[in-house]
């Protein structure tokens, strides 16, 4: 006999609501970011809507600009979906980053819980989102912002986060 419960909480609740935290996070220019006082230089953005709250938490090493992340989301204090990130961002690259996973979730586009590929040919910044899994439920891939030196092909600074993420219902 099975001792898993019937699972009342549906998929595609949990993903609208990743969207509409989402919408309202990192990518957000000037959003709050709190300090998380029993870890050291961890920041966190926090978006609660009824049941549900979603915490999305990050540190970066200032020697080398390594960061990790984890996002997760709760409905009625359980937790429901889950994402880790980590990798490294020069902080010239981190507005490209940010511009494209604000303009994903904005579309409710999911890819990995991460950007939509985008470039800017002029100023020589691409976004790259390579999804191996690109499933709400179970998902992994690696994204990457690039920078060329203006008017050559030779790469002036390169960034990237690996990541992955499940569903726990």
């Amino acid at each position: 006999m099975s001792t898993r419960k019937e699972c009342p909480i549906d998929i595609t609740q949990v993903q609208s609501f990743f969207f509409k935290a989402m919408q309202m996070g990192y990518a957000v220019e000037k959003i709050t970011k709190t300090k998380v006082l029993d870890m050291p230089q961890h920041k966190e953005i926090r978006y609660e809507d009824g049941d549900f709250l979603l915490i999305d938490r990050w540190c970066v090493n200032p020697d080398s600009n390594k960061s990790i992340g984890t996002t997760t989301i709760w409905q009625e204090e359980k937790p429901v979906w889950f994402m880790s990130y980590g990798g490294v961002y020069p902080k010239r690259l981190i507005p490209t980053l940010k511009r494209a996973l604000s303009r994903t979730y904005l579309k409710a586009i999911f890819r990995g819980g991460r950007g939509e590929g985008m470039d800017d040919f002029e100023a020589g910044v691409f976004y790259i989102n390579r999804v191996e899994n690109n499933n709400f439920s179970q998902f992994n891939g690696r994204e990457e912002v690039i920078f060329r030196l203006p008017g050559t092909y030779i790469v002036g600074s390169r960034g990237y986060h690996d990541y992955w993420g499940m569903s726990l219902l």
